[in-house]
């Protein structure tokens, strides 16, 4: 049986998103739109990241090329 987590440490999650870890972390300290974290412990030292939050950021910077605009463009309008 197959275990999904469903929280993921920095290191795992990285590994996960084919990320270095220092990108990640630049990530969860964007000022502007940082990947959702939970501080956990007794000093909140410990940072998590739920899967699902992470992948729903993912989708929010989906890049669309020139193909899936037009047809974007083309589904709004009819």
């Amino acid at each position: 049986m197959t275990v999904q987590r469903e929280y993921f440490k920095v290191s795992e999650l990285a590994k996960y998103a084919g990320i270095s870890e220092r990108t990640l972390w630049e990530l969860l300290k964007d000022p502007i739109n940082p990947i959702p974290f939970f501080r956990v412990g007794a000093a909140g030292r410990m940072i998590r990241i739920k899967k699902s939050d992470f992948d729903r950021w993912m989708r929010s910077h989906q890049v669309l090329d020139s193909a899936q605009i037009d047809q974007l463009a083309e589904e709004l309008l009819n």
